[in-house]
């Protein structure tokens, strides 16, 4: 079952041997329409504020490129007092993308397994993908789980940026890249053997970051891209802020870089830092 939408009508204007499709601005509205109503309905789908953990403050950021978006985020109760803590990010643009990142969150709450250690999680979600996603199309994300008790991050990375654990009493930050492959791509028993956990204690005024590439990839006008030292710069300078200056000062950061450019890429970003 493919995930790419049936095309919306259009009427042909001939050109030699070609027909070029040609909208009226009936279905131009349509087509605004609908995706007006696909955005509100994906951002319903992100959780409407950040979990309260005790001893962790939460913060997010979520600025698509387009009327829809290819990432997500995603906040999942589990028992004990656990978290789970997802995000995602599908290849491509657009309606087709948006549509296999919702398909993906859907997965993921879903699952048959629902408090599964983050690897299992990703091989059950790969599992169902894998017979369900577009030829062509595959996704990378991080499923971690948190255990405030004992202060322990479970992650699972599927072909995703590294997660950064911002280290408060080194002053350094910490790179966990990722040990799995992608979403959707391979069939189950090879993921399953592919996809690797890891387990990362925090520590007092530790600060977790997870992100997509529409951070690190955002483009100044003269084709520089942010970077992942502006990053591990503004983790520095924020260290001992809360989390709300600290995405406010890099969102800042990120728009001065760009200096009115065109956003290429969804923006998304989950950061969390444990207090005490």
């Amino acid at each position: 079952m493919g995930l790419l939408p049936e095309e919306p009508p259009t009427r042909y204007l001939k050109t030699g041997t070609h027909k070029t499709p040609t909208h009226s601005a009936k279905d131009l509205e349509i087509i605004y329409q609908d995706l007006t109503a696909a955005a509100e309905y994906q951002m319903g789908l992100l959780p409407r504020d950040a979990p309260q953990v005790p001893g962790y403050e939460f913060g997010t950021v979520f600025r698509p490129a387009r009327s829809v978006s290819g990432d997500f985020y995603d906040f999942i109760p589990l028992s004990g007092g656990k978290l789970g803590i997802a995000i995602a990010d599908a290849s491509g643009k657009g309606v087709p993308a948006a549509l296999a990142t919702m398909t993906c969150r859907a997965m993921i709450r879903t699952q048959p397994e629902p408090d599964a250690p983050p690897a299992r999680a990703l091989a059950n979600v790969n599992r169902m993908l894998y017979r369900n996603i577009k030829s062509g199309m595959f996704i990378s994300g991080i499923y971690a789980v948190l255990d405030p008790s004992q202060h322990v991050l479970a992650v699972a990375n599927a072909g995703h940026l590294p997660l950064v654990v911002w280290r408060s009493k080194a002053k350094v930050a910490t790179i966990y890249p990722s040990r799995g492959p992608v979403l959707g791509v391979l069939p189950p028993p090879a993921y399953e053997a592919a996809i690797k956990e890891e387990s990362i204690q925090l520590e007092t005024g530790d600060r977790l970051v997870m992100f997509t590439d529409g951070i690190n990839e955002a483009m100044a006008p003269g084709q520089r891209e942010f970077g992942m030292e502006h990053l591990r710069r503004r983790l520095r300078s924020d260290s001992d802020g809360s989390t709300a200056s600290f995405i406010g000062n890099l969102t800042d950061q990120i728009d001065i870089h760009r200096s009115g450019s065109e956003q290429s890429d969804d923006i998304t970003l989950v950061t969390a830092r444990r207090m005490a």
